[in-house]
């Protein structure tokens, strides 16, 4: 592979995918032409663990380094192995499962290539019934979703699995749930993502503090020998906001939130549209 003169990186969802697992036509054929004229200089930017990126990274002919799990992660497409990671080590993980034990939280653990849970969210039941496209059956090992009966059998059985873990996933079905989570983490000086589901109910991911997209994309241009001007960020979202503030080149699709549109170096087009594809095809003579 040549050597890269300028890289694009996009956020997935709401971004370049408004269905939950599904590239749209229109986009796909526009970054894939971006693809075949620069040299392969797309990658993606999610907040995603990599085993729900890599349809999108093989969709979209994807060689260069994934950033995945918010940031907390980088890694090659092509070998599953690390480029770079800020993880929680084992022991980090297991000390932060214990603090939980007595509760009645929904916790779950992941790394880039499993994830360990006790009650099943929606998007394992889609994948344990086969709704989706996402195939697992190229990776080193097929098996992504553990279950476990509790807490206690989680830390017991599922922390020798993986050597570190990007993310500490909790689902709160009340508001005194989510505010003994948010205690958790300012006590522990970590950071959080919250996403509402209603009124009470939220997903709390939680990372190392220094883990944003910016942390992973700056791993990604120290291993590519490049400066932040030579990347053109896209994003939509709020878990997008420190990228839009790191890196001068960012640009908002049409459906992104305010405060993105605001950060944004340009408002393109919509996801819907394939605003990224059609962007970054009419700055592609920067990227030759």
């Amino acid at each position: 592979m040549d050597k890269i003169k300028k890289v694009a990186a996009t956020d997935m969802d709401g971004t370049i995918i408004f269905e939950w697992d599904n590239v749209s036509e229109k986009n796909k054929e526009e970054l894939l032409k971006f693809q075949k004229e620069s040299n392969h200089s797309l990658t993606i930017v999610t907040g995603r663990n990599y085993f729900m990126a890599d349809f999108a990274a093989r969709d979209l002919k994807v060689k260069l380094p994934v950033i995945c799990s918010n940031g907390a992660s980088v890694i090659d497409p092509k070998t599953f192995e690390y480029v770079a990671k800020n993880h929680f080590n084992k022991d980090e993980m297991k000390e932060m499962l214990e603090y939980f034990i007595g509760t009645d939280l929904d916790i779950c653990i992941s790394n880039d290539f499993r994830t360990h849970y006790i009650k099943e969210d929606d998007w394992q039941e889609l994948l344990r019934a086969n709704q989706t496209k996402v195939d697992f059956s190229h990776f080193p090992n097929d098996q992504v979703l553990y279950h476990y009966e509790s807490l206690e059998d989680l830390i017991e059985n599922g922390l020798d699995h993986d050597e570190s873990f990007p993310v500490l996933v909790i689902n709160t079905q009340t508001l005194d749930e989510l505010e003994m989570v948010r205690k958790f983490v300012e006590e522990k000086d970590l950071l959080k993502l919250e996403f509402t589901r209603n009124e009470q109910n939220y997903r709390v991911e939680i990372f190392k503090k220094d883990v944003t997209k910016s942390w992973g994309l700056n791993a990604l241009l120290e291993h590519l020998n490049l400066e932040k001007e030579d990347i053109h960020v896209f994003g939509d979202e709020h878990n997008d906001y420190r990228m839009f503030e790191d890196f001068p080149n960012c640009y908002a699709v049409g459906n992104a939130i305010d405060g993105i549109k605001d950060l944004a170096k340009e408002v393109i087009d919509t996801v819907q549209n394939a605003g990224v594809g059609k962007k970054l095809n009419e700055m592609i003579e920067e990227f030759k």
